[in-house]
């Protein structure tokens, strides 16, 4: 005598369907929230960069003046700040504010000059820098960065001494 076979047909129900479709729709969705972080990150990081571009240059060119030229506000807003340093364009809203104060002395007083929207203002002036032996520079680069537009700053501080440090 022969059996009848049964006839089964395998398959995934409805349930375990859907299951599988929101599992599926978490991953890509996560997925998706990841890239959009790691795009921002890339973007902060570049603009980190290209603020930190724009000091050295600025300090480098401070650097290569001559002492007369460092502690003259003049001349800094005429020769180094009268122009965008290269790598400001990738940043939004930039300005400047340089600082110089006397270092490794009594004397009390600083200059300082800001840089906004391709003007230069002489906020303090100290003409009695020149008579010093170094000076503290400090140079601060605000801009409107990533993530939503949020105020950012990047500074350095360098020491400049009368003479070079040879003497």
């Amino acid at each position: 005598m022969l059996g009848c076979a049964k006839n089964s047909q395998g398959g995934f129900t409805l349930i375990e369907a859907m299951m599988a479709a929101a599992l599926s729709a978490l991953f890509l969705g996560s997925l998706f929230a990841m890239n959009t972080s790691s795009m921002q990150t890339i973007k902060m990081a570049r603009e980190a960069a290209a603020a930190s571009q724009v000091l050295q240059q600025r300090i480098e060119s401070m650097r290569i003046a001559n002492w007369h030229q460092v502690t003259d506000a003049d001349w800094i807003a005429a020769n180094l700040l009268n122009a965008d340093a290269s790598g400001s364009v990738n940043l939004k809203a930039i300005s400047e504010v340089l600082t110089l104060s006397p270092y490794g002395s009594g004397t009390v007083g600083n200059t300082q000059l800001t840089r906004s929207h391709g003007s230069v203002a002489v906020n303090l002036r100290n003409t009695a820098l020149l008579n010093e032996n170094a000076v503290k520079v400090v140079w601060t680069v605000n801009y409107t960065g990533a993530p939503n537009d949020r105020a950012a700053t990047r500074q350095t501080v360098a020491i400049l001494a009368k003479g070079g440090v040879a003497k």
